[in-house]
């Protein structure tokens, strides 16, 4: 069996308009749709939701601009 290492802005270039959950350095966490991304990981959301440490909606903030090398981990969230 070959197993090939998927490359981090490969897999989210491939979550393009599709809703992912972040989670910041400063534990905050963040969910939205996925609209554009750079080189960087700077990510752009839709429908941005922060969300409190049990994962409960906090506050809307729309459209949302999070910045790469404040990102902890990103998950991409299936439906």
């Amino acid at each position: 069996m070959c197993y090939l290492p998927k490359l981090p802005l490969a897999v989210l270039r491939s979550a393009i308009n599709k809703k992912v959950r972040i989670r910041l350095k400063d534990n905050s966490s963040y969910e939205g749709q996925l609209i554009a991304l750079d080189e960087y990981m700077n990510v752009v959301l839709s429908d941005t939701v922060e969300l409190d440490e049990n994962l409960n909606p906090k506050v809307r903030w729309g459209v949302t601009l999070i910045r790469g090398n404040n990102i902890l981990w990103v998950e991409i969230i299936e439906d």
